[in-house]
C-alpha cells in the first residue's frame, strides 16, 4: 500500500476521533514465526471442539440435562475470562513468546490431568481439568491472537489474523475427528437402551464411556510439551509499541478507560462475546440437532454432520481471506453475519433435513466472523494493543454464557433445541451491524 494511501486511511480514522498507531507492527512478516503461531491457531480449534464430543458423551455418561452439559462451555470459557488479564500482564512485563510458553504448559497439564479425573469418575473432576486447559489457552489467544495482527504491516493486520484462524479451522476439524474415533463408538448404547438396562450393569457401561476420552487429551498433552520447547529454542520479535519517554505509564484503570472510551472498541467487545455465543451454542448443539431432526441417528453418525458443517467453516475461511484482497473486511463482516441471520430463519422454521443445511451453510458464512471482529477492535491501539486483546478474549465469555440460555431455553421447552438455535440468530444481527458500522467510518 502506497504512502499515500496509508495517510488517507489515517486521516479518515482521525476524522472520528481515533488516532492508530503503527509502532508495533513489524515492517515485513517473519513466516517462521508466524506460521510456529499459526500453528497455536490450530490447538485451541483442537481443544474447543473436543468439547462438542465431550458435551454429548458426558449427557450419557453422567446421565445429563442439556444445561447440565453446557457447564462443559461454561467452566471452559469461564477460564478465558478469568485469566485473559493476567496474560495480558505476562506479555506487557515479559513478551508475547514467554505467554505462549506459559500458555503450552499449562494447556498440557490439563490434559494430564484427565487421569486422576478418570480415577474420580466425577462430573466435576473433568470440569476442573477443562479449567486448566482453558486457563492455558487463554495465555495462548491473548497472546497468538494479537501477536499475529503485529507481525507484519498494519494495513494487513486483519488479514493476516484471517490467515492464522485458517490453521485454527485445521484443528478444529481434527478435534471432533479425533473425538469421534477415540471417545465415541459405533456399539456404544443409546440413553434410551441404558435406561432400560439395571441400574449396575447401565452405571458401569456409562463408567467406561466417560473413561474413553482419557485417550485423546494424553497424545495432545505430550505434543504440547515438544512444542513447547520448540518455542524456548526459536527466536521472536519483541513487536512493542515505541515507548514514550516523556509519558509515565498509565494505571490500568487509566487504560481501560481510555479503551473503554472508543466506541470501536466498545461496540467490538459486544460484537466478539455475542459471536463467540453464537459460535460455540451451534457447535456444543449440532450433534443434538441432528438427533432431533433425524430421529435415531447414534452420536457416532451424528457427528459426522458436525465434521461436515466444519469442512464448510474451514471452506469459509479461505473464500473470506481471499475475498479481503479486494474487498474491506469490515464490510464482508456486515454481508456474511446477514446472511447468517436468514440462513438461521430456516434453521429454526424448517423440520427437515433443510433444517441441517442450513447450519452447514451458517458456519461457512461465519468463519470470517472471530478474526475480522478481532482485527476491527484492537487495529491501531498503540500501547493499549496488548490490553485491548486481552479484553477481546474475555469476551469469549460470551461462549459461556450463550450455550447456556440455549440449553435452558431448550430445557423449558421439552427438549425443543431447534427451537433454541434462534439465540444464535439475534447474536449474528448485531454482528452484522458492528460490519457495516466499520465500513461506514472507514475502519
Amino acid at each position: 500500500m502506497s504512502e499515500i494511501s496509508i495517510k488517507k486511511q489515517d486521516e479518515v480514522a482521525g476524522a472520528h476521533g481515533e488516532t492508530l498507531d503503527r509502532s508495533a507492527y513489524l515492517p515485513a512478516t517473519p513466516w517462521l514465526q508466524l506460521l510456529m503461531v499459526c500453528c497455536l491457531f490450530a490447538l485451541w480449534g483442537m481443544a474447543g471442539n473436543l468439547n462438542d464430543i465431550l458435551i454429548a458423551q458426558f449427557k450419557k455418561g453422567f446421565d445429563l440435562s442439556d444445561t447440565q452439559t453446557a457447564l462443559v462451555q461454561s467452566i471452559f470459557f469461564l477460564g478465558y475470562f478469568l485469566v485473559a488479564l493476567p496474560a495480558a500482564a505476562v506479555i506487557k512485563r515479559y513478551s508475547y513468546k514467554v505467554a505462549i510458553i506459559i500458555g503450552l504448559c499449562l494447556y498440557a497439564a490439563g490434559c494430564f490431568l484427565f487421569i486422576p479425573a478418570a480415577h474420580a469418575m466425577t462430573y466435576a473432576a473433568f470440569l476442573g481439568c477443562l479449567g486448566v486447559i482453558a486457563s492455558g489457552l487463554s495465555f495462548l489467544e491473548t497472546s497468538a491472537n494479537t501477536y499475529s495482527s503485529l507481525l507484519g504491516t498494519a494495513e494487513t493486520s486483519t488479514q493476516r489474523i484471517n490467515f492464522s484462524q485458517i490453521f485454527n479451522s485445521v484443528g478444529v476439524i481434527m478435534g471432533v475427528v479425533i473425538g469421534q474415533q477415540l471417545i465415541f463408538n459405533k456399539d456404544d448404547l443409546t440413553h434410551d437402551q441404558l435406561a432400560a438396562l439395571p441400574v449396575d450393569v447401565a452405571d458401569g457401561i456409562r463408567q467406561q464411556m466417560v473413561s474413553q476420552v482419557v485417550t485423546p487429551y494424553l497424545i495432545i498433552g505430550s505434543i504440547l510439551v515438544v512444542l513447547a520447547l520448540v518455542f524456548v529454542a526459536v527466536k521472536f520479535p519483541a513487536c512493542k509499541p515505541a515507548a514514550k519517554t516523556d509519558a509515565p505509564s498509565q494505571p490500568l484503570s487509566q487504560s481501560l478507560k481510555k479503551l473503554w472510551s472508543i466506541p470501536r472498541f466498545r461496540m467490538g467487545v459486544l460484537s466478539q462475546f455475542l459471536y463467540v455465543g453464537a459460535q460455540v451454542g451451534l457447535w456444543s448443539f449440532t450433534i443434538r440437532f441432528v438427533q432431533l431432526i433425524e430421529h435415531g441417528t447414534s452420536e457416532h453418525s451424528a457427528t459426522w454432520w458436525l465434521i461436515a458443517t466444519l469442512l464448510c467453516y474451514s471452506a469459509g475461511k479461505v473464500v473470506t481471506t481471499a475475498l479481503m484482497k479486494r474487498y474491506s473486511p469490515a464490510l464482508l463482516l456486515g454481508i456474511f453475519c446477514s446472511i447468517c441471520v436468514v440462513l438461521l430463519v430456516f434453521a429454526v422454521s424448517e423440520k427437515s433435513m433443510v433444517a441441517v443445511v442450513a447450519i452447514m451453510a451458517v458456519n461457512f458464512c461465519m468463519a470470517l466472523c472471530w478474526p475480522t471482529n478481532f482485527g476491527l477492535t484492537i487495529k491501531g491501539m498503540g500501547a493499549e494493543t496488548q490490553l485491548a486483546g486481552s479484553i477481546v478474549v474475555m469476551s469469549i465469555i460470551g461462549g459461556a454464557v450463550i450455550p447456556l440460555v440455549m440449553g435452558i431455553m431448550s430445557d423449558m421447552n421439552g427438549g425443543d433445541m431447534q427451537f433454541a438455535f434462534s439465540i444464535p440468530l439475534v447474536c449474528f444481527a448485531y454482528v452484522a451491524f458492528f460490519g457495516f458500522w466499520c465500513q461506514r467510518k472507514g475502519v
